[in-house]
């Protein structure tokens, strides 16, 4: 019998003036044991400094005139993988994140015992907290996924082998590529924090998709410069996560319990930016327009929420 050909990678990042944190991913890619054959990177509103940190490293820079968030940048990316007729699979990445030499070779093996679509890895912070984990199909490992306290303890409690996820977050994620050729790319209506749930559950329930705590990749975005100027930055995040969040969990047909886990963000939105008259009417407007409305965060309803919440936090900046 005729063996099928060996996998032939691409990664497909999405960059914003991330340069340093470009860099050290690329970097990390070349160490690998099992490189990417090819690296596209997306670099949203297109900088020479970037370009050049991409011809650096040996990376195909992919300028873009406008930041349309990660989804378009990594539309722009997979769309130049597919172009070439002997890749089989597309490493999607956030430009922050530092997969270690083992992760690809893990997460192809991984695919292959689980015979799916996609693969994610466990993702952890500075301080080695579990950061935007998948949620598993599995109810026990619901549970037992939030009791990982580090990385050193995730493969004793969930063990080596892959779990199917019913969705999971898109900074590190491995697809097989005809899940691009069958069910679409990413959308482009969410701005930021979502298209990745969406794209993962949209995967999941097509071809199956699972992740494996047989590799950590440190998720490490850069220290913010500007106290104030990074306060107002996570405010729109953060009202965008929700308002897709909303969308998802009232509008998706592959949304499983998410709408369980509204409540739990909304009240987290409450903690971490205080409970102001103009926070409590902001989260009522993005739970408005995500849930009832069906507007995303990147419709114009949601660009009109996060320019009102920043003239607000603008005019409240200290001296």
């Amino acid at each position: 019998m005729k063996q099928p050909p060996a996998p032939k990678v691409a990664a497909a990042v999405a960059t914003y003036r991330r340069d340093r944190e470009l860099g050290r991913l690329l970097s990390a890619l070349q160490k690998g044991d099992t490189a990417p054959a090819v690296v596209y990177a997306a670099d949203n509103a297109s900088s020479e400094e970037t370009k050049e940190t991409c011809l650096a490293a040996g990376a195909k820079w992919l300028p873009r005139p406008v930041n349309g968030g990660p989804g378009a940048a990594w539309n722009t990316a997979v769309t130049a993988a597919l172009a070439d007729p002997e890749i089989t699979h597309i490493l999607v990445l956030d430009d922050d994140v530092v997969p270690p030499p083992d992760a690809l070779g893990i997460m192809l093996g991984a695919m292959e015992s689980a015979d799916c679509g996609a693969v994610a890895p466990l993702l952890f912070d500075a301080k080695d907290h579990l950061w935007g984990f998948p949620e598993p199909q599995e109810r026990e490992l619901r549970a037992a996924i939030r009791r990982v306290t580090d990385h050193s303890s995730a493969r004793e409690i969930l063990g080596d082998q892959p779990h199917p996820f019913c969705w999971a977050t898109g900074a590190c994620m491995l697809y097989r590529r005809d899940v691009f050729e069958k069910y679409g790319l990413f959308r482009e209506d969410f701005w930021m924090l979502g298209e990745d749930l969406e794209f993962s559950m949209r995967a999941a329930a097509a071809v199956g998709g699972v992740f494996t705590a047989q590799v950590s990749v440190p998720h490490l975005p850069p220290e913010p410069k500007d106290r104030h100027g990074a306060k107002i930055a996570h405010r729109e995040k953060f009202l965008a996560l929700l308002q897709n969040l909303s969308f998802l969990a009232s509008r998706s047909p592959h949304s499983a319990h998410l709408r369980s886990y509204l409540p739990g963000n909304f009240r987290r939105y409450l903690r971490t930016e205080g409970w102001g008259a103009g926070t409590l009417w902001d989260g009522w407007c993005a739970f408005w327009h995500g849930a009832i409305r069906g507007q995303p965060a990147g419709t114009s309803a949601g660009a009109r929420l996060r320019e009102r919440a920043r003239k607000r936090m603008q005019k409240d900046r200290p001296e």
